[in-house]
């Protein structure tokens, strides 16, 4: 679900500020009124929402393939070694 950005009628308003982010469908009605301070409000433009790709667990040689160094814990707690 986009947020959509809600600006007053006489900003800045001393409870919301210059204005403020909500989530909701784009199906929704936009709101009239602010729910913090009921002053009327009007919609902006949609503020893009970043959604992170799932990727599966990287797997410790496809980490050593691109560079990195892998350390295993060692059982005594807190030292490593490197693999």
């Amino acid at each position: 679900m986009p947020f959509y950005r809600y600006l007053p009628a006489q900003a800045p308003c001393k409870l919301c500020g210059d204005g403020f982010d909500h989530r909701q469908s784009a199906t929704d009605a936009a709101l009239t009124a602010c729910p913090t301070c009921g002053q009327q409000v009007t919609r902006a433009a949609v503020v893009a929402m970043h959604q992170p790709k799932l990727l599966a667990p990287l797997s410790v040689s496809a980490a050593k393939s691109a560079g990195f160094t892998v350390f295993k814990r060692v059982a005594g707690g807190g030292e490593f070694e490197k693999q």
